[in-house]
């Protein structure tokens, strides 16, 4: 095997050195350390070890998003953003609370429901309850009224966000299609797990959805995709997760605004 062929683990410093001949010498040990804490796996093994890699590989490190379970309780008194990424027939359409982070505090994430196709027993005349959907959004903005911003992407769901708009809920647009601002979003939540700097309860719909992502690396930079077009593998709860503490983050940067409510 050639030194450019090793594939090892790629987190093992004994990999590094077999894969750079000049490490410890034109290769700094404590950068690669800090590279492979920060750095997704695939863009990782390619730039660092040489190593030809699939597409398909997992968008956080093996382990990473279990460190940072812990206890979660969102209560009313908390700053809110909610995360929505909807559908309508075969992908999901989920909700997603992350708190403002309040000084040093870890940002606490919540899947709050899930509308997902179960594939054994569904049929293609399956459909997202819209009506449902939007009385979720409605009742948890109505129990947790710190809530900042229900950040949505709008890609057929236009009438429900002027709909919830005009009953005094805070919704923005965050089109989840952008590359731009997916890379930038996704790279401050990579950051952030590894940092363990949020929080989860574990939830098993949201962790299987982060682990079917995948990262794309093109020239606008590394974002989570799925793996294919029509695979029935979804990253949906992965995305609402991405969109609520990207916004969660930002807005704790600026100061509260006063909502008007009104929910006629």
């Amino acid at each position: 095997m050639a030194w450019w062929e090793d594939d090892g683990d790629h987190r093992d410093p004994e990999t590094w050195k077999r894969a750079n001949p000049g490490f410890g010498d034109l290769n700094d040990e404590g950068d690669f350390e800090a590279a492979v804490k920060r750095t997704p796996e695939s863009e990782f093994r390619t730039k660092r070890l040489n190593q030809w890699v699939s597409s398909a590989l997992s968008w956080l490190p093996v382990g990473s998003w279990e460190d940072c379970e812990g206890d979660v309780d969102i209560t009313p008194d908390d700053e809110i953003i909610l995360g929505f990424d909807g559908s309508f027939s075969g992908d999901c359409t989920v909700i997603v609370a992350a708190t403002v982070p309040q000084d040093d505090e870890p940002v606490k994430i919540q899947l709050v429901k899930v509308w997902e196709k179960n594939l054994d027993e569904d049929d293609d005349d399956w459909r997202v309850d819209i009506a449902e959907v939007e009385q979720t959004i409605l009742d948890y903005v109505q129990a947790h009224p710190k809530v900042r911003e229900v950040a949505c992407d709008p890609f057929r769901w236009q009438r429900s966000m002027q709909a919830l708009e005009e009953k005094g809920v805070p919704i923005i647009e965050y089109p989840s299609t952008s590359p731009r601002r997916m890379v930038a979003a996704c790279a401050s939540v990579f950051d952030m797990v590894m940092d363990k700097k949020l929080v989860h309860d574990g939830n098993g719909t949201l962790t299987r959805h982060l682990q079917n992502a995948v990262v794309k690396n093109d020239n606008i930079g590394p974002r989570i995709v799925k793996e294919s077009r029509n695979t029935p593998r979804k990253i949906d709860a992965a995305v609402a997760m991405v969109i609520a503490v990207d916004r969660a983050v930002v807005s704790g940067r600026i100061e509260p605004q006063v909502v008007p409510q009104f929910f006629g």
